[in-house]
């Protein structure tokens, strides 16, 4: 997965299982983060959705195996055989890895509970952390700047409050209303910031604006829109803000590989 990432001008170096990956490590991690607190909350829903999460997880973990050039050499290895808190997927690497296992635990009602439930929340914060900073990291990328620390996991966050939402779980909404509208605010000082930086970030905003840039306001308009629909319609307001949380972040990660001549 990491091949190219660094070199000057290496053009696309992520497809397909990449833009996937991005989008199953928001619904793992998140589904994580809820089951975390579903455990605190003594919550008798909390093994089964620990078994959702666990799925996800692993999913995620295969769809990283499947992108890797390395995916027959095992050369990944040295992200669990040291200490390297200067790499993302490192982080990334523990945060999936800690999270499959905490949510085992607690699927199949082994050990202290609240313990595993505090790991849980951990590495699940980890995960939902890690894709942000793996973009944010890569200086040559004038569109990942580093407000994607910030966009990414709070996007993540409505991805998965969005499908809870389907399960009529009234609780969450205080918790999704604020995770869409501040990814809306995000996702316009994201273009704020790319207008008012220098050369490579307005050369890169012009990319970004002729490739995906009407596109990138659908998503912003679905997740607010989200917010108009959730109190009669949240149903229909979850699936909104589901596919406007998607459909930005996508858009980044694909379109975000663009590299000015030079950089």
């Amino acid at each position: 997965m990491t091949t190219f990432y660094g070199l000057p001008n290496s053009g696309a170096f992520w497809h397909w299982p990449t833009l996937i990956h991005f989008l199953v490590v928001a619904l793992a991690g998140g589904t994580a983060l809820l089951v975390a607190v579903l455990a605190f909350r003594r919550d008798l829903a909390a093994r089964r959705y620990a078994l959702v999460a666990l799925i996800l997880v692993v999913l995620d973990l295969l769809l990283l195996w499947a992108e890797s050039s390395a995916r027959f050499r095992l050369t990944h290895i040295w992200l669990f055989l040291g200490f390297h808190p200067g790499s993302a997927m490192w982080w990334g690497a523990w945060g999936l890895t800690g999270s499959a296992a905490a949510s085992a635990l607690i699927a199949l009602g082994w050990g202290p509970r609240r313990f595993w439930a505090t790991l849980l929340l951990m590495t699940a914060t980890i995960t939902l952390l890690y894709p942000g900073l793996l973009l944010a990291a890569n200086n040559a990328r004038p569109l990942w700047t580093p407000l994607l620390l910030a966009f990414v996991p709070v996007t993540s966050l409505v991805i998965v409050l969005g499908g809870v939402l389907l399960l009529r779980w009234a609780w969450v909404k205080p918790w999704f209303l604020a995770a869409s509208l501040s990814s809306v605010f995000l996702g316009g000082l994201y273009l704020v910031g790319l207008a008012v930086g220098g050369f490579e970030a307005r050369q890169a905003l012009v990319h970004f604006w002729e490739h995906a840039g009407w596109l990138f306001l659908v998503g912003l308009g679905l997740m607010l829109s989200a917010v108009a629909l959730l109190r009669r319609f949240p149903a229909l307001a979850g699936l909104a803000a589901f596919a406007g949380a998607a459909l930005a972040r996508t858009l980044i990660v694909e379109v975000g590989q663009f590299q000015p001549f030079g950089l």
